[in-house]
């Protein structure tokens, strides 16, 4: 009896497997390919999603706000700043642009059209009533936008009729907006108020990563002429790639063929994606060969030492050591395949809300007359969207044996040039086909910071302190910049990724 019981079980578990292969997937039945056409879009997304390097551009117009507090007169009397002063009316005035002065613990618009009104209120002395900028409210304004702004001060901040001396007031403000992917350029102008040495910040605070029209990128080549500048910036490092041709990337080609298709021995296929053209830092290749044939064709070049990097030619600029030291990178492989795809189907589930129509108690409900097969499968009755469809992350454990740094290549290039290392994706010494599970996968080849030290031995840093009238030494900006730093070191921050789907 207990025999029969298991043939009978067996029958109805191989009857179901069979019903369930073969039942029609509903993405399927509305031609939707995840792999397909909406492929860029999605993926560029999803990449976002995974490594928090959305390039995002400032929305609205940028602003600039102007510290009208005593003793800032005669700061901007003085040649130098002056000429910085009508440099940056200059260049930001230029277009639409708001503008705010920061007085009497107040921040106020200024109704200015052009460069030269604005210069009228600048020198104009009845304009300098107190002392009382509030500097913390003009920051926490400018990280609450989502634009460029410059902000002209000293940052002597009074609360209570009292200089703030050492508390870090900006620690906040500063943390928040690097967290969300931007940073602040400090650019330091020294001069002297009677007998004591102070200090002006034209400060930058951009929104997202530097474009030719950032605010930054237009004002930088013009505060060269300053001494001193600090990137407050978790994310200092900059990509590039010297790829051969615009549909070739960084991926081993046989550069001895004669022909494209004889260098091409991956067979790259015409959906490569470079990300970099629109500064996102990844790339998809869909290669029209299998792992099998890649693990073959790297023991064919064996013997005339190529093919020991599967990418190369992407390099980074780690020479800006204003606010990290970035010494070593890290290279993780993943199995992306069911991640992605989760992520990819919740998408398109959103572009196929089902017809609802009124049931017996006014309840919500599917129309009978819906037919699209992705809204009839993905939805409830009530027209919510089933648990299955929505993404929740699946990040599975790194593979292991499959990709790694070429630490020499690193080594040696950030030894000759940091501003120009060399990043390479070898194939681990222990690599085999039976490290990639499933032949079909999408891979996801991460390459990430993986030693980053604070550089609080920047001599830099101590032009955020200064001895005010009274004697007493004012460490608050200080503090706010370092504290910054120290809590958002980027360790472990992904900063560039690779995916590759093979043909099945």
């Amino acid at each position: 009896m207990n025999h029969l019981y298991k043939f009978f079980a067996g029958l109805c578990l191989i009857i179901c497997s069979s019903r369930c292969t073969t039942e029609k997937d509903p993405f399927s039945q509305q031609g939707v390919d995840l792999y397909g056409k909406d492929l860029p879009v999605t993926l560029n997304a999803y990449n976002d999603l995974k490594t928090g390097t959305d390039s995002r551009q400032a929305q609205g117009a940028p602003s600039m706000y102007v510290d009208f507090s005593a003793g800032m007169y005669t700061a901007f009397g003085t040649p130098v700043i002056r000429q910085l002063m009508s440099e940056c009316f200059n260049t930001v005035l230029d277009r639409q642009f708001a503008v705010y002065k920061l007085v009497q613990g107040q921040v106020s618009p200024i109704a200015v059209h052009n460069p030269t009104e604005l210069g009228q209120i600048v020198n104009d002395p009845k304009q300098y009533l107190d002392r009382r900028a509030p500097i913390q409210a003009a920051v926490e304004k400018i990280v609450g936008e989502k634009s460029d702004a410059l902000l002209i001060t000293d940052f002597e901040e009074w609360q209570d009729n009292r200089e703030v001396t050492s508390t870090a007031y900006l620690k906040i403000a500063f943390s928040k907006w690097l967290q969300e992917g931007n940073s602040i350029s400090f650019f330091i102008a020294d001069y002297r108020e009677g007998t004591i040495d102070k200090h002006i910040y034209f400060t930058i605070f951009t929104y997202g990563h530097p474009a030719a029209n950032s605010l930054v990128t237009r004002l930088r080549p013009k505060m060269a002429v300053l001494p001193a500048k600090f990137d407050l910036a978790t994310d200092a490092y900059r990509l590039t790639t010297e790829y051969p041709g615009a549909k070739t990337g960084g991926i081993f080609y046989d550069t001895g063929g004669k022909t494209d298709q004889e260098r091409n021995v991956l067979d790259l296929q015409p959906g490569y994606i470079n990300g970099m053209v629109e500064n996102k830092p990844f790339e998809y290749y869909p290669l029209g060969v299998n792992w099998e044939t890649i693990a073959q064709t790297r023991k064919d070049y064996a013997d005339q030492g190529q093919f020991r990097d599967l990418f190369r030619r992407l390099f980074i600029d780690l020479s800006n050591t204003d606010s990290y030291r970035y010494q070593q990178l890290e290279v993780k492989t993943f199995d992306a395949t069911a991640d992605y795809e989760r992520y990819a189907r919740s998408l398109e589930v959103k572009k196929h809300k089902p017809k609802l129509t009124k049931g017996s108690d006014g309840q919500d409900q599917i129309s009978d007359k819906e037919t699209d097969a992705i809204a009839l499968a993905c939805y409830n009755p009530d027209g919510t969207v089933k648990a299955a469809y929505r993404y929740e992350p699946q990040e599975a454990q790194p593979l292991t044996d499959v990709f790694v740094l070429n630490q020499t290549l690193f080594g040696n290039t950030f030894r000759t040039d940091k501003a120009k290392t060399e990043i390479g994706i070898a194939f681990a010494p222990a690599f085999a086909l039976s490290k990639i599970p499933d032949p079909k996968a999408l891979i996801r080849v991460m390459v990430s910071l993986s030693s980053v030290t604070v550089n609080s031995t920047n001599p830099v840093l101590e032009k955020f302190k200064w001895m005010n009238a009274a004697g007493t030494a004012n460490t608050a900006l200080y503090g706010s910049v370092i504290s910054t730093i120290e809590e958002l070191k980027p360790t472990n921050k992904p900063i560039y990724t690779y995916y590759i789907k093979t043909t099945e």
